[in-house]
Parts: structure tokens; C-alpha cells; sequence
């Protein structure tokens, strides 16, 4: 047999019998863990953060932190008031900042509220990190909220934390970050930023978030990748009517991938429930590694 014919046999040889991998990506979208309920509900925002108590006497430094500290109350009245039925009071005081010191019950009778959130605690920082003997700078900002029933007697508390990158250039070698430390009375806006984002951590359970999972999919059969390409156009209902009565065929390894990629298509449909009993379905038929990463990532969502 002659090299080139050799050459053509084993091109078509691995067209027909190889697959490439092929991946879905799959946005999720989730609503929130808690509510406050149907009915119209107002939320009242206080400040229970006693600066003067700190002892700070850098009068700049004072007014980053009074600052960053009002960014996150004003950050979580506005993403609070996203949600149906919410309204919120921020009750702060954007120029002194002052403490707030009337009860909890006190506060909602008079605004009407049947919540109550008081923010308790902030810091803020840039840490150091040494990256190639570079130093990369974070700014590092910790919120402790608590929500109170309009009773004050029932609460929960919410402890929010945000790290972001500070700078766009490490500072080059140890000697020159000990002479150049980014301060954080010198850094107001990304203190008030990062105070921002500790605290959409911290009201995180209340509200509604999206992630888009890249994953992988089965193709090792011409159903399966028939299914794939429905799930690729978005037919998924197509897709299930292929997948489903593999699963249940005597090929385990096939009717493993067909769970598998089944997972996927009701992960695609906001469905988590039935996309992780089907995905261990997958792993039971046959263990594979695709089944594995969903079960972890689907649990923990």
C-alpha cells in the first residue's frame, strides 16, 4: 500500500471514529435564598458605627473610612430597593456620619419599616502581597450589617468582605514598596468601591444573582451528538427527547454520557434539582470525571 493512500485511510479513519470535544455555555440564573416577603416592605438603613471611638486622628484617613462606610449603606439601600416590593429609608448621614443611638423598635414605628438594618463594623485596609518579588496590592474591606424584625428582638446577622485589586503596575522590588505603601487616606475611591462590593457580599442570600458554566459534552455517538447540537440551538426540549431514552438503554458508558449531557440541558433550564439527581444518575451508570465536576459545582450552587 502506497504511503499517501495510507495516510488518506487514517484521516478518514479518525474523521469517522474521533470526536472533537464540544462545549455549551450555560447561564444560571438564581433567585435569592431569603425574602422579606409579598407585601410592600420598607427597610430602614441606621449607622451603629462609632468612629470617634477608633481614636483616629489622621482626619483623612477619618473621612476615607466615614466615607467608604456610607458607600456600602448606600449600596445596599439601592440593590435592596431592585427587588419587588422593597423600599428603603438610608437614614445616614453622608456628611458626619453620625451614630444612631434610638432602638430598634423605635426606628421602624417611625418609619414605618418591618425591617430594621444597622451597619455595626467597618474596616478597611491594602494588604501587601509579594508577587515575583513585585509587591500587588489589594484593597481589603470587611461590612458587619444585622437585620432586625421591626420587634427588635429577632435577627440575623450579615458579614460582607471584598478584595480588590489596587493597583494597575506592582510596585518593583521590596525596598520601593516600604517607601510607596498605598495608604488608605490616600485611596478614597477604592476604598469606597471595594466598600460597595462588601456589601452586596453581605446582603448576597437576599438578592438575585447569574453565573454562565462552560460545560463540556458528551458527542461519542451520533444520538448523542444529534442531542448536542439541539442543546447548542437552544431546542432543549429535542434534546431531552433524544437523551432521555438512552438512559435507560443496556450501553452503560452510553447511557452514562446521554445522563451526563441530560444534567446540562436542565442545568440550561434553571432546573439544579433534577439536573444533580440526573447527574448522579450519570456517575452510578459509569464514574466519569464530567459527572464528578457537576455533582461538586451543583451542590455547592
Amino acid at each position: 500500500m502506497k504511503p499517501f493512500t495510507l495516510i488518506c485511510i487514517l484521516i478518514i479513519a479518525c474523521l469517522t471514529s474521533c470526536h472533537v470535544e464540544q462545549y455549551v455555555s450555560v447561564p444560571v440564573d438564581y433567585a435569592p435564598k431569603f425574602t422579606f416577603g409579598r407585601d410592600s416592605t420598607t427597610i430602614v438603613l441606621v449607622n451603629r458605627v462609632n468612629f470617634d471611638s477608633l481614636k483616629i486622628n489622621n482626619k483623612r484617613k477619618l473621612g476615607v473610612l466615614k466615607g467608604g462606610a456610607y458607600s456600602a449603606m448606600a449600596a445596599a439601600a439601592k440593590q435592596l430597593r431592585f427587588l419587588p416590593g422593597i423600599n428603603t429609608i438610608n437614614l445616614a448621614d453622608s456628611g458626619n456620619f453620625v451614630v444612631s443611638t434610638d432602638s430598634i423598635k423605635q426606628l421602624a414605628a417611625n418609619n414605618k419599616a418591618r425591617y430594621v438594618l444597622t451597619l455595626d463594623k467597618f474596616a478597611a485596609d491594602i494588604s501587601e502581597e509579594l508577587v515575583d518579588n513585585n509587591s500587588v496590592y489589594s484593597t481589603v474591606v470587611n461590612t458587619n450589617f444585622t437585620l432586625y424584625e421591626s420587634n427588635g428582638i429577632y435577627f440575623k446577622k450579615l458579614n460582607g468582605k471584598a478584595s480588590d485589586f489596587h493597583s494597575e503596575e506592582p510596585y518593583q522590588g521590596f525596598i520601593v514598596s516600604l517607601l510607596f505603601h498605598p495608604t488608605v487616606k490616600g485611596n478614597g475611591d477604592a476604598i469606597s468601591n471595594s466598600a460597595r462590593n462588601a456589601a452586596l457580599d453581605a446582603l448576597k442570600d437576599y438578592l438575585p444573582y447569574s453565573i454562565t458554566n462552560n460545560r463540556p459534552l458528551y458527542t461519542d455517538d451520533d444520538n448523542l451528538q444529534s442531542a448536542v447540537l439541539q442543546i447548542q440551538a437552544g431546542k432543549f426540549d429535542k434534546a431531552f427527547q433524544i437523551l432521555n431514552p438512552i438512559i435507560d438503554g443496556p450501553d452503560k458508558k452510553l447511557a452514562s454520557h446521554a445522563a451526563y449531557n441530560l444534567a446540562v440541558v436542565y442545568e440550561a433550564q434553571g432546573d439544579i434539582e433534577a439536573a444533580l439527581d440526573v447527574a448522579k444518575v450519570s456517575d452510578q451508570k459509569q464514574p466519569n470525571n464530567y459527572a464528578k465536576t457537576i455533582i461538586a459545582e451543583l451542590e455547592k450552587e
